[in-house]
């Protein structure tokens, strides 16, 4: 997602340009974008790779990629020998999802500087997410040969330990990335996520440790809040869906697990069912198994008849679903 820039973006630009054997210093007027003030100066420059280079971060920032793209490829044709144009096209290719590109612009940085640390762990990232790992963990412990305290090499190599099953090595990586970066979010919310497998309290605190960060964040909110249901504290569970709903109340998910506690831990069968409605109204189309608990809150509600009708939905839904059709057996007995 592109941070977008402010609609009035003034810039007073001091570029000295060295040619010709002398200096030279051009001062721009005031533009509305940074992409014109840019554009100005590289008409009387139109040999600069730096200037293109540098609007194609700046089509970038405004959410042009395609003419991002375009100028950093003027950029190279200028000057191939800039590891930093190609990381920069690595980064869009991977947002056009050309991760085959991605991975060729990354090793063209690496050939010219086999030591750029942001290029070793791009390359570990990149053979991560193909599920390389062999060629991620060569990538990121040579990042950490030149930096030993980079904190997203140690948790990219948590994510790939992760992956492989190794839950052990994970932990252990996620947490030396935390040792680096007391403000590293993603290695708090995986510590949290891997210890709330077995129910570890100190989850928790890693989930609040993640929060302190990013403070509101949905996805650890929700996360804490199952392992809250899941350890049997379900009225904090409650408070907390419900303060996902308040920020959030398209979130189904939190409607969902909602009626689940008032279903199944709290025989509240009248919340269970509204909330179970709100999830219908905010999921996914065929929303069949939040529509089918809504059908078994009401009938332990003994609304026999108004759960018949949310069965009989259901089986329309997914005539292969045998719990709604053993339930309408049931009723109908």
């Amino acid at each position: 997602m592109f941070e977008t820039m402010k609609n009035t973006f003034y810039l007073l630009l001091l570029i000295s340009i060295v040619g010709c054997g002398e200096t030279k210093t051009i001062v721009e007027e005031a533009y509305e974008n940074p992409v014109d003030s840019i554009s100005a100066i590289i008409k009387g420059d139109q040999g600069n790779s730096d200037l293109y280079f540098e609007r194609s971060k700046a089509y970038f920032q405004l959410g042009d990629v395609p003419a991002s793209l375009s100028d950093v490829g003027r950029a190279l044709n200028l000057d191939s020998s800039k590891a930093d144009y190609y990381i920069f096209l690595a980064s869009l290719k991977i947002i056009n999802k050309q991760s085959r590109e991605s991975r060729d612009a990354l090793l063209k940085a690496y050939e010219i500087n086999p030591d750029n640390v942001d290029v070793l762990v791009k390359l570990g990232e990149l053979y991560m997410l193909v599920d390389d790992y062999a060629n991620s963990f060569k990538y990121l412990n040579e990042a950490l040969r030149v930096d030993v305290n980079n904190a997203t090499a140690y948790r990219l190599k948590g994510f790939n330990y992760k992956y492989a099953g190794d839950t052990v090595k994970a932990v252990s990586s996620f947490r030396t990335a935390i040792e680096q970066d007391p403000e590293d979010y993603d290695s708090y919310l995986q510590l949290g996520l891997l210890f709330s497998i077995p129910l570890e309290p100190i989850a928790l605190d890693y989930y609040n440790n993640a929060l302190r960060v990013k403070p509101n964040s949905l996805e650890v909110m929700y996360a804490k809040a199952f392992h809250l249901q899941r350890a049997g504290e379900v009225r904090s569970a409650i408070r907390l869906y419900d303060e996902i709903i308040e920020l959030n109340p398209n979130y189904f998910n939190a409607h969902y697990n909602k009626g689940y506690i008032y279903l199944e831990y709290l025989a509240k069968y009248d919340s269970a069912s509204m909330a179970f409605t709100e999830s219908i109204n905010y999921g996914p189309e065929k929303y069949f198994q939040a529509l089918y608990n809504r059908g078994l809150a009401k009938e332990r509600a003994d609304f026999t008849k108004e759960a018949l009708e949310d069965y009989k939905m259901v089986l329309e839904m997914n005539p292969q679903y045998d719990l709604a059709a053993m339930a309408i057996s049931r009723i109908s007995e």
